[in-house]
């Protein structure tokens, strides 16, 4: 398996589902882009525009799980069980070995492992599907970002300005994750999902 749903606890107390996630969880993608900081879509989609356009949002949630493969984490103490944080890996063409990383966290939710979470399942959704190279776009004042591409082995490809672009070896990109202690729900994502197939 590569894309099991799991029930992982977070620092905050949180208990919360990872799981793949679709078009059917489409008005899920228009929640979490209104509660957004405009900050936070800015450095998300370089771009503050609220509401984010409803072409985008469609987009973002039309994954198909090969050529693009997204992950969610939901909240399952609130009504609705409301998406806290996302990731998706998108080629550009359809049978590609390479895929646009971008991923996005509410405000509230930052700085608790949620983006090491949905990175490390989406990069083992990525080698099961045959996507051996991730790139991902990031601003130069988004520093969370940028120090969490860097710890994770991120190599600069292109520098600023505008943007900084990233080159990830899914292989290894999976190989650092797997050795880090932080977040705990790490190690429940390689033990359900780590298999390489889907």
């Amino acid at each position: 398996m590569c894309n099991a749903p799991l029930q992982v606890s977070l620092d905050t107390g949180h208990d919360v589902l990872l799981r793949p996630v679709g078009i059917e969880d489409e008005s899920k993608f228009q929640q979490i882009f209104r509660a957004m900081s405009p900050e936070s879509r800015y450095l998300r989609f370089f771009s503050g525009a609220n509401p984010v356009p409803d072409a985008v949002v469609r987009s973002l949630a039309d994954a198909d799980g090969h050529k693009h493969i997204a992950w969610g984490i939901l909240d399952e103490g609130e009504d609705g069980t409301p998406l806290m944080a996302a990731a998706h890996a998108i080629r550009s063409e359809e049978g590609s070995d390479r895929a646009e990383l971008a991923l996005g966290v509410l405000d509230q939710y930052q700085a608790h492992g949620l983006s090491r979470l949905l990175i490390a399942s989406v990069a083992l959704s990525c080698r099961a599907r045959g996507i051996i190279t991730l790139e991902a776009e990031t601003l130069p004042e988004n520093r969370k970002a940028n120090s969490l591409f860097k710890a994770l082995g991120g190599k600069v490809i292109r520098p600023m300005p505008p943007t900084t672009l990233w080159e990830f070896d899914v292989a290894q990109l999976i190989e650092t994750l797997r050795t880090m202690e932080r977040p705990e729900g790490l190690r429940k994502v390689f033990a359900v999902n780590a298999g390489g197939t889907a």
